[in-house]
């Protein structure tokens, strides 16, 4: 016995219905194709981005003001608080933040601090 679904719900785990057959011809018309879905789901893989609050931070712990920081890299002083914050920089002005703090370090780029997109406010939040 086949249960009714409520007719704005999508069922995907009942048998497919009859194909739709033309009542002059005797013709499959169309046939309904609902896809299976996989049982076992590969991990997504986590997306790092550049930690620029740690960036910022190893600058001025270098002995550099936000003013000058914000100097070399071309914008107020009150954009670096605001990518300190959280907020992502335009493509231009995080090169030339990631030039300055190469510059200033000595590091490669390849060393810049990297996060996971989701554990950015987990690791800043002030609680």
């Amino acid at each position: 016995m086949r249960t009714q679904a409520h007719p704005n719900q999508l069922d995907l785990y009942l048998p497919p219905p009859e194909p739709v057959v033309s009542a002059r011809e005797g013709v499959v018309v169309a046939r309904l194709v609902i896809p299976v879905r996989q049982t076992a789901r590969s991990q997504p893989k986590t997306e790092k981005r550049v930690d620029w609050f740690k960036v910022i931070t190893g600058l001025t712990k270098t002995g550099y003001s936000l003013n000058t920081v914000s100097a070399a890299v071309g914008v107020a002083r009150t954009t670096l608080i605001g990518w300190k914050q959280g907020a992502e920089p335009r493509y231009t002005e995080g090169e030339r933040l990631v030039s300055f703090w190469s510059q200033v370090t000595g590091r490669d780029r390849s060393k810049l601090p990297m996060v996971a997109v989701g554990d950015w406010w987990a690791y800043h939040s002030k609680a």
